[in-house]
């Protein structure tokens, strides 16, 4: 059986072909953002004067943004996950994590507006970002802020002291859990190479000396 991948220029995709021409799989192909100059972000002042957020920030919905950043804070990847109501926004963490995946973003910023103007994050707002805090974690993702805008300014979580790493609720108490079970797994499986070895070792000591008596 043979393969050949054949790339499409202009495209995100490149497809894998049978010998024969038939199509079996159809990869999505994760490219940098294409700039003419290279977005960096050292500040919240920079977030809120991104193209994107300037778009949202006197929205009458409430719009939830993804930022992606690599390891020295380039703009990676802008997303919109999210669309509300004049008053709320729902969103699944699991999309925030996901985006950061297929991005391969190494840090990320999320934004959102308010509607009414008030820069108070909410206890929803919190929840979130704290939920997805930890889960960014588990895959080495760096969360680094979350910015609330309005049509006038902003308001940075981060700077506010509202991101914990150690923030708990019933939902990070799952993750935590989840986590603990994977690394008690890990660790298992450690105890049980090193017990193997150990017991080859000791079988090997065994059968030396036998030789000698």
């Amino acid at each position: 059986m043979k393969i050949k991948v054949k790339n499409y220029e202009n495209s995100n995709f490149a497809i894998l072909f049978l010998k024969g021409g038939k199509i079996i799989l159809l990869i999505e192909i994760q490219k940098k953002e294409k700039q003419v100059e290279a977005r960096k972000i050292n500040k919240a002042e920079e977030i809120f004067n991104l193209d994107e957020v300037q778009e949202i920030k006197d929205a009458v919905q409430e719009h939830f943004i993804f930022v992606g950043l690599d390891r020295v804070n380039n703009v990676r990847n802008v997303s919109i996950l999210g669309i509300g109501t004049s008053s709320h926004i729902e969103i699944d963490v699991k999309y925030i994590v996901r985006t950061a995946l297929v991005t391969a973003s190494d840090r990320v910023i999320l934004v959102h507006n308010h509607p009414s103007n008030s820069l108070k994050p909410s206890s929803q707002d919190k929840e979130i970002t704290n939920i997805a805090n930890q889960l960014l974690k588990v895959f080495n993702i760096k969360l680094l802020d979350h910015i609330i805008v309005n049509e006038n300014s902003y308001t940075s979580m981060g700077a506010l002291g509202l991101i914990n790493d150690n923030y708990e609720s019933e939902r990070t108490e799952q993750v935590n859990k989840l986590t603990l079970i994977e690394e008690n797994i890990k660790l298992k499986e450690k105890i049980d190479k090193l017990s193997k070895k150990l017991m080859e070792y000791k079988n090997h000591e065994k059968d030396e000396e036998e030789e000698f008596e």
